[in-house]
């Protein structure tokens, strides 16, 4: 047996991914995050070992392996201080230390991993993530929130930090990942493959967020970031620090912790129409209402790891990880709304809508969300000979706390609205900004002309909530003269979803908007074509709060509300696996079966709108998945690499799409419901693609994938008569059943594709040309189409499915500097149906950003960066682009900063 150690020339950064050959036995093996290798079945004698690492000369020593074994280190890299040696620190580091661990990886991977100091450009996990190649991000006020992979829907992957998964705050699977900082992790790993020891539960792929250990780095590692971000619409700069120590004892104990900190301070502009229809000469008109919305917010993140790791002895490693993450939003929201455009109608051209009057809403929402997400796992490894046993239990808790805010709305007054004070036009020539216009315009833009409508307080909070225990056993044999590595292991979560939804609605006649606005109130810096007002004032409305009687509760949609959202699911997955790694020369084999049984009890409501009263309605599944994979990878040579896999996958409903909730509206005649006998998803996924690594820290990748899944879920509407007969109405007493007429659900669809092809080249360039050294450029490409076919017939495109996801960046690493400029483009997608020619889809968006770097000294760096350059706005539309379904403007923002290692 030999073991040993691959880091650079003082020790102190450890190299995951090297590659560690026998050259007169060709065995292999691969350095793990801590640069430790570990080959068994040598016998004793005299080997050659020849270390590779892609940005670094290969090392070659010779060795006599005694019958007890051995032990050998390797050192790659110059022979300088660890502040300036490019191989682990900087744009190189970052890029080599990815692409090794992407070469040697049996699956397929993509790996975004932070330099020798542990730092990534980005604030959020989500923006680090629209880096990589075939990876894009929904945002939300201009920041990345939902990552998708290959285009692929966030619900139909999965995430996990430190190989537990991530709980979800909110009614869907998909995880928000904008609260995380980049701070707290020491890398990101992307499986877009996966093997039999892999949770099951992903289409697209499953994002593993890995926080630093203490042994990353050896003996004592300290860091501070301060840094402060300019934003052009707020005119404000907002603060952000961290501090990173860590440090070992004796080689055996070590301690990392990690604590960041937030303050975002967000300013958008933004508008929207609720819905379109068409008239009888063809023409499109609004038929809903127009809006305008300005949001003044805060985003406070605060964030802390505390790691541990015991190496008991030579055999035996013990690790306790911890994450604890905070995310408070505090958002000021002021709307100005046209209302019922459709009952209003007096005129209708190809570019604007008239209608006779103006029922106009001015409202005011102060808000306070809260969400936490905390991970803790304690496990080991332990090694006897050719065995290796690996252990976790684990704990993951998130929280979404909505108890802290209100809603306030004002209406123009019944005076406006039965007397003839102008029509109102809404001209719409250029899409993303239409312009107000009318006679109506001076009443509507007189406060004391709006009268209280509606004063809603709202106390939800949703919980997610898993336990999970795993145990994995794996011997490294021969099967005759094949190596292999036989792998088996079980695994048990307990996950508790609940949501408790509490809506209070009061109503007042004799409260008037112009007590509740500051002299100040139009927003003066508004970049879009109409006025725009802060009022009400949501602070001086905060006085409301408690000051309404009991007689002014609107008691039935506060009935409504509080019980309609109510829902608590406990899902539990035993699964067990098999596999195997077969050695076949030049090609590696991964192949075995997961078989996963899940078990659900789900409670709901069902609320009667005619009777206001709420009935509990407790729905059972269970069913079980047999799912097998194989991935194989072949080494043509050591620059080119070819893989294919296969695997099957589950992917649960969306906790909100399968609650047993149902509303029966006032009239008893239709029916809006979850449906809790929804099916998973059942998807079987194929790769091929072709690695081909020409020069020095450079690569060319090309690969195709497909992905044939059965039971996709889409929301329907039926007549009662077409109802499919896997939607249970059966719940309803006979005679409530017999006045349905409609009904509004979820179901799932027959067959469904998603297929398409990745492009990756990263090139140092200074390979190519001496007098290019230190230049790196890299682009990836990926393009995919989807297709799925409605239970009207209609074939759409599936949710949230990018047709194009490309990424551009040139970089300049050498000496004290270290200079990047990139592009990031994210296609449009479908985002919600509503019918054909009008369904909701996002806007394809290119983002440009710039960052330079000066190091002073071995300690202090400092930086400087530039965040949406060219001020692209996010924009949505209904079927075609020129017609407006949302458009926001977020602005520019520049980075400043510092960074003192020690």
């Amino acid at each position: 047996m030999l073991t040993g150690q691959v880091t650079d020339a003082t020790g102190q950064a450890p190299f995951e991914g090297a590659i560690i050959r026998i050259d007169e036995t060709g065995q292999t093996t691969a350095t793990n995050r801590f640069g430790q290798y570990r080959l068994i079945n040598l016998e004793p004698g005299t080997y050659t070992v020849t270390v590779e690492y892609i940005g670094a000369p290969s090392v070659t020593q010779t060795i006599v392996i005694p019958e007890a074994g051995a032990d050998l280190d390797f050192i790659l890299g110059d022979d300088v201080a660890y502040e300036d040696n490019i191989i682990v620190v900087g744009t190189k580091a970052a890029q080599a230390s990815a692409l090794n661990q992407q070469r040697v990886s049996d699956a397929l991977i993509t790996v975004i991993d932070s330099d020798g100091l542990g730092n990534f450009p980005d604030t959020t996990v989500a923006e680090s993530l629209s880096r990589a190649v075939g990876l894009s991000v929904e945002t939300d006020q201009g920041e990345g929130r939902y990552v998708s992979i290959r285009g692929i829907n966030t619900d139909l992957i999965s995430s996990s930090i430190n190989g537990v998964r991530t709980p979800s705050p909110e009614g869907r699977r998909g995880v928000l990942l904008d609260g995380v900082p980049s701070d707290l992790l020491d890398g990101i790993e992307v499986q877009k493959s996966l093997t039999p020891d892999v949770d099951a539960d992903s289409i697209g792929g499953v994002i593993n967020l890995k926080t630093l250990s203490a042994f990353d780095r050896k003996n004592q590692f300290f860091r501070a970031k301060v840094e402060g971000a300019y934003n052009e619409i707020t005119d404000q700069v907002s603060p952000k620090g961290s501090v990173t120590y860590s440090n070992t004892w004796a080689d055996t104990f070590g301690a990392a912790v990690s604590v960041t900190y937030q303050d975002l301070a967000i300013e958008s502009h933004n508008n929207e129409i609720g819905e379109w229809d068409r008239d009888a000469n063809g023409n499109f008109f609004v038929a809903d209402d127009y809006e305008q919305r300005w949001y003044d917010l805060t985003r406070e993140r605060i964030g802390l790891v505390a790691n541990f790791d015991w190496r008991v002895s030579d055999n035996t490693e013990l690790y306790l990880r911890t994450l604890y993450n905070r995310y408070v939003e505090d958002e000021i929201r002021n709307k100005f709304e046209f209302r019922e455009f459709d009952e209003e109608i007096i005129g209708v051209t190809p570019d604007s809508t008239t209608i006779r009057r103006g029922e106009v809403d001015a409202e005011g929402k102060l808000r306070k969300e809260i969400r936490n997400i905390q991970t803790y796992s304690v496990g080991g490894e332990s090694f006897a000979g050719a065995w290796t046993v690996d252990y976790q239990a684990s704990y993951a808790y998130a929280e979404e706390d909505d108890a802290d805010n209100h809603d306030i709305k004002f209406r123009s007054t019944p005076e406006q609205r039965d007397s003839n004070v102008g029509s109102i036009t809404l001209t719409y020539d250029d899409p993303q900004q239409p312009i107000v216009s009318g006679q109506a315009l001076p009443f509507l833009l007189t406060p004391s002309n709006y009268e209280l409508d509606v004063f809603e307080r709202e106390f939800t909070i949703n919980k997610d909530t898993e336990y999970g225990a795993q145990f994995n056993v794996a011997y490294d044999g021969q099967l005759g003269d094949t190596p292999v590595v036989w792998k088996a292991g079980a695994k048990y979560r307990d996950r508790k979803k609940t949501r408790d939804q509490n809506i209070v609605f009061y109503e007042r006649d004799d409260v008037n908007l112009a007590d509740f606005i500051r002299s100040d109130a139009e927003v003066t810096d508004w970049r879009l074509s109409n006025r725009m007002f802060r009022w009400p004032d949501a602070n001086l409305t905060s006085a409301l709060r408690g000051a309404f009687t009991e007689d002014e509760l609107v008691l039935d949609d506060t009935l409504l509300e509080s019980s309609v959202g109510d829902y608590r699911i406990d899902e539990r997955i035993l699964a067990g696996y098999g596999m195997g790694t077969f050695t076949l020369g030049q090609a590696t084999v991964v192949a075995g079966a997961r078989v996963e049984q899940t078990n659900v009890d789900l409670l709901g409501n069902l609320f009667d709108e005619a009777t206001l009263t709420a009935t509990p309605r407790e729905v059972s599944q269970d069913y079980t998945d047999v799912l097998p994979s194989v991935n194989f990878r072949y080494d043509f040579n050591d620059r080119v690499i070819g893989r294919a896999a296969y695997y099957a996958a589950v992917v649960r409903p969306a906790f909100g799409d399968m609650a047993p909730t149902a509303l029966l509206n006032d009239d008893r005649d239709e029916i809006e419901l979850g449906n809790p006998n929804l099916q998973p998803y059942d998807a079987d996924n194929f790769d091929i693609g072709l690695e081909f690594y020409p020069t020095n820290l450079s690569v060319f990748s090309i690969g195709a994938f497909y992905k044939s899944i059965d039971n996709a879920i889409f929301p329907a509407e039926f007549d009662i008569a077409d109802l499919p007969t896997d939607i249970d109405l059966s719940f309803l007493p006979a005679a409530t059943l017999a006045g349905i007429t409609d009904v509004n659900t979820f179901i799932n669809v027959g067959s469904s594709k998603i297929y398409g092809m990745e492009v990756n080249y990263i090139q140092n360039v200074g390979d190519l040309s001496d007098a290019l050294d230190g230049f790196i450029f890299s682009t990836n490409l990926t393009l995919s189409d989807s297709e799925a076919t409605l239970p009207d017939g209609r074939d759409v495109p599936f949710l949230k499915q990018s047709s194009a996801v490309w990424n551009i960046a040139l970089a300049y690493d050498k000496g004290p500097w270290d200079l990047r400029v990139s592009g990031n483009y994210r296609g449009d997608f479908l985002d919600e149906l509503q019918e054909a020619e009008l369904d909701r889809y996002t806007d394809d968006r290119f983002r440009v950003e710039a960052s330079a770097k000066y190091r002073v000294s071995r300690q202090l760096q400092l930086y400087l960066e530039g965040r949406n350059l060219t001020d692209a706005p996010e924009y949505y539309y209904f079927g075609d682009e020129s017609r407006l379904s949302q458009y926001d403007e977020f602005g520019r923002t520049v980075v400043f900063g510092a960074r003192f290692t020690y």
